[in-house]
């Protein structure tokens, strides 16, 4: 049964069709995480700018726990969907087990040095005056970081062997329930902004539980998970998965890390009520660039599989089509985000030590719609240099383009200390490193190809 899975068949078909046919339920599911976010906003919001702006000050150091976890996944998705290009069905099996004995180490090693480090932390990202909220969002999610990390890679797992859909209903489950539990915990129980983060974890809890509960008991999953492969580490495994979901995770953490002193930057140019209206349009804004992402984790899948299957000319038609697809769907989004932009301001603008902030998240909301369809091509190339196992390069090209962002939001500070002079700097920067990420993609697509079908016997 496990060969003649719908998600195998999706995976070693048209490629053209089986990108669409997973983009679909990805695009869902990162509908619903993200959703998941702005809810918390949305709740949080009726507490005041400075659980406003705690959220804001912590969420870097979720997003690194997320981006850990969507790396490794991105890895395992990798060498699961790799393994059955190959068909190799054992190696898919042991990829999975090490990819969960990875996820226990590195939760736990996270946990520690969170709690450990989160009042400095806090004081060094300039959360000294909001520590208390600070700790109250911050400590739930530290404590739960397993849980949060195995979600990620729960549904790399699934995406991995083509079961797509199963990814998106953990998704929409643990959407769902932080969805219901957040105005449960935040007021009805008195936790404030703490009642935010529990209901966040609980909803990673029981979306994990989930998928463990598929694999244990479900006849219809590629993937079987034995004993044998999580009790010891398997190097050879282990460098299939990192090989990929090293360089995606120090990405994905890259990314958020300098998300801490981007922060920094924007507190000086506008605030702690800036900070609060820049964390708010970004959470919203990324719901516009979800078509890419979700074409970006379809990519991931199929190339990968069509890479175990040296089949170069699908890859390179599934990377085009995902281009072209993704960006038209994405400056769509971006228009609609443009149009509701006064409305949007006047839903998460409710207090009134924030109201003097709608116009500037207004217009900071006109600036995200502008450069997010060209931003959000990085998602794709890098995607494509994952699936080839080159995700290494996709990660220093996130490095440099971090690195120069932060040095944008500098120069906005001295010159132009405002959301405006924030945006100029965006609009820049992000938007030509989009660009840069789509050649470097093509660009290693050629190399691999040369290389790979150098060594192929005629």
């Amino acid at each position: 049964m496990a060969e003649g899975t719908e998600g195998v068949k999706v995976l070693l078909g048209d490629q053209r069709k089986g990108v669409l046919a997973l983009t679909l339920p990805i695009a869902v599911a990162l509908f619903v995480q993200n959703l998941n976010n702005i809810v918390d906003s949305f709740w949080v919001a009726d507490l005041g700018q400075n659980s406003m702006a705690a959220l804001g000050i912590v969420y870097p150091l979720y997003c690194i726990l997320i981006g850990i976890g969507n790396g490794l996944g991105i890895g395992v998705s990798a060498a699961i969907a790799r393994n059955i290009g190959m068909k190799d069905h054992d190696r898919a099996n042991g990829v999975a087990g090490q990819g969960l004995l990875l996820t226990l180490v590195i939760s736990l090693a996270m946990t520690i040095l969170l709690v450990a480090t989160a009042e400095p932390v806090i004081n060094i990202m300039g959360g000294g005056d909001m520590m208390s909220e600070c700790l109250a969002y911050g400590l739930p999610i530290y404590l739960g970081s397993f849980f949060i990390v195995l979600s990620g890679v729960m549904s790399g797992m699934l995406r991995g062997e083509g079961a797509a859909r199963r990814s998106m209903a953990i998704q929409v489950v643990g959407a769902g329930i932080n969805i219901v539990l957040d105005p449960i915990m935040i007021f009805w129980m008195d936790m404030g902004v703490a009642g935010a983060a529990w209901a966040t974890v609980i909803a990673f809890v029981i979306s994990s539980m989930m998928a463990f509960y598929w694999y244990l008991n479900g006849e219809e999953m590629y993937i079987r998970l034995g004993r044998k492969n999580m009790v010891r580490f398997n190097p050879a495994l282990d460098k299939e998965i990192l090989n990929v979901g090293l360089p995606e995770s120090i990405e994905l953490t890259v990314m958020n890390f300098f998300n801490i002193f981007l922060n920094m930057f924007v507190i000086i140019c506008a605030g702690t009520a800036g900070l609060a209206v820049y964390t708010m349009v970004w959470r919203i804004g990324y719901i516009a660039v979800i078509p890419a992402q979700a074409m970006g984790g379809a990519l991931v899948a199929i190339c990968s599989a069509e890479y175990g299957m040296k089949e170069f000319g699908m890859i390179r038609d599934a990377y085009y089509f995902s281009v072209k697809r993704s960006f038209l769907m994405v400056l769509a989004a971006c228009a609609v985000f443009a149009l509701c932009a006064g409305l949007l301001a006047d839903i998460f603008i409710r207090t009134e030590d924030m109201e003097f902030m709608h116009d500037e998240m207004v217009m900071f909301s006109y600036t995200m719609a502008g450069f997010l369809p060209v931003f959000a091509m990085t998602f794709v190339g890098s995607s494509l240099m994952q699936s080839l196992e080159k995700a290494g390069h996709a990660m220093c090209n996130t490095l440099v383009r971090n690195i120069l962002v932060t040095i944008s939001y500098w120069i906005a500070s001295l010159v132009a200390p405002s959301l405006f002079g924030i945006g100029i700097a965006l609009i820049i920067v992000e938007g030509l490193g989009g660009i840069a990420m789509l050649i470097h993609g093509k660009i290693i697509l050629d190399r691999v190809e040369k290389c790979v079908m150098s060594t192929v016997p005629t």
